[in-house]
């Protein structure tokens, strides 16, 4: 989890869902950029933050990884990937995996904060392990403090024997069991790896193309699908 500084009225200036690029240059003089979604409120004021899940191979990761503080960054946007109207649905589930939770948490904070958006809100979160799991005490704060409007499952690959949530991946039994059912007024937004993207919703053609509905969501009759 980083966090970056920003002037002390100043915010990032982000609308729900946006990401921010952020840019990389390697010694040889090659640059990287990636995109990373802010997990901090909206209204914050002065820093943000993004939760950045190292890989020892990565372009990206290991630099972000090695930041000290007071060291500065280059970063451009925020880049608008889903523009939410508050209330346009009356439920949405969000369907996400590893660190694709953070822009269903974005959305997910945003519908819960308004007290004019009278969304509920259902969040299937999948990992390997319990261990996996990042931003828990986040999420089951919000569930906490939103049991009306909000509920979160999490969803284990190798779960051990005292676990009390749902093990294995994420099929058709387990969204038919957690998500809202099927309708014009709901909405399913799904992040993660690609093969359990492509498995609960069809596969992306690209960063920001959607591609068809497919896999699980397809086979159960869902028409508004988001790919983030």
């Amino acid at each position: 989890r980083l966090r970056f500084k920003l002037d002390a009225d100043k915010r990032l200036g982000f609308n729900v869902s946006s990401a921010v690029l952020f840019r990389v240059r390697h010694a040889e003089g090659k640059t990287e950029w990636r995109p990373y979604t802010p997990v901090s409120a909206e209204s914050q004021k002065g820093w943000f933050e993004i939760i950045v899940k190292r890989y020892d191979k990565g372009l990206v990761s290991p630099a972000m990884h090695a930041l000290r503080p007071g060291d500065e960054v280059e970063v451009w946007g925020p880049l608008p990937f889903l523009e939410y109207c508050p209330g346009s649905f009356s439920e949405v589930g969000l369907i996400a995996g590893g660190s694709g939770i953070t822009p269903c948490l974005q959305l997910t904070r945003s519908i819960l904060e308004n007290p004019e958006d009278p969304t509920k809100v259902t969040l299937l979160f999948a990992n390997k392990t319990a261990g996996d799991i990042i931003l828990k005490n986040e999420l089951d704060g919000l569930a906490a403090k939103y049991p009306d409007k909000f509920a979160v499952h999490y969803i284990l690959n190798s779960a051990p024997d005292e676990w009390q949530g749902l093990a294995g991946n994420v099929d058709r039994t387990v969204v038919e069991r957690v998500m809202p059912p099927p309708a014009p007024a709901t909405f399913i937004g799904v992040c993660g790896p690609p093969v359990m993207v492509a498995a609960v919703s069809g596969d992306r053609p690209g960063p920001i193309a959607q591609g068809k509905i497919g896999g699980v969501l397809k086979e159960l009759g869902y028409t508004n699908v988001f790919k983030f």
